[in-house]
């Protein structure tokens, strides 16, 4: 990405976040072989549903954007206040109410997409994180088009809410942390 295609600043603090979390998963399966990527957990679940569930929700969010950013231009919404933008990612970390990311977590340097690494050695692991890796690279340069004023006045719509677009950035975080300390367990 060059100068101009950078997320916005308000939008980088939760991208950033994301990106966090999703070096971190692409970290934590980096072991697996294919057969415990496929193995069914104590909840049932395996590691490929989880990272399948993640990359479906993230799809939807990447196709939906440009749609809600239309949809939210036809109305003349005032510009979200600072304290807006507090009270909405409070809304959606009280809806998930995840554990804390382990301290690790923060560790994790990372700026844009493209800079994501898979250190995944089984192909069907590496695969199903580089499919992530690409729709969040594609969501990113969706993130990039918009502007500082309208990252504070346009609203993303979804089946949770009207959300602002840092509050959206921070849902699917929060959604996809959910689903990974539900089904994978916090490993710290």
């Amino acid at each position: 990405m060059n100068e101009t295609d950078m997320v916005t600043e308000i939008l980088e603090i939760f991208w950033k976040e994301k990106l966090r979390f999703a070096q971190y998963c692409f970290d934590e399966l980096a072991t697996l072989d294919a057969q415990t990527f496929q193995e069914k957990g104590k909840t049932g679940k395996s590691p490929q549903w989880v990272l399948g569930q993640m990359i479906s929700y993230d799809k939807t969010f990447r196709f939906y954007l440009p749609i809600a950013l239309k949809i939210s231009s036809f109305f003349f919404f005032h510009s979200f206040k600072d304290q807006e933008i507090e009270k909405d990612l409070e809304t959606i970390r009280d809806h998930y109410t995840p554990p804390a990311f382990p301290s690790h977590f923060w560790e994790i340097q990372i700026t844009e997409a493209k800079e994501l690494k898979i250190k995944a050695l089984d192909p069907l692991v590496a695969v199903q994180c580089e499919s992530w890796k690409e729709v969040l690279t594609q969501l990113e340069a969706k993130l990039s088009l918009i502007s500082e004023s309208d990252a504070y006045r346009k609203r993303y719509t979804s089946l949770t809410g009207i959300h602002t677009i840092s509050g959206a950035i921070n849902n699917s975080t929060e959604f996809c942390h959910y689903l990974w300390n539900r089904h994978m367990g916090n490993p710290n």
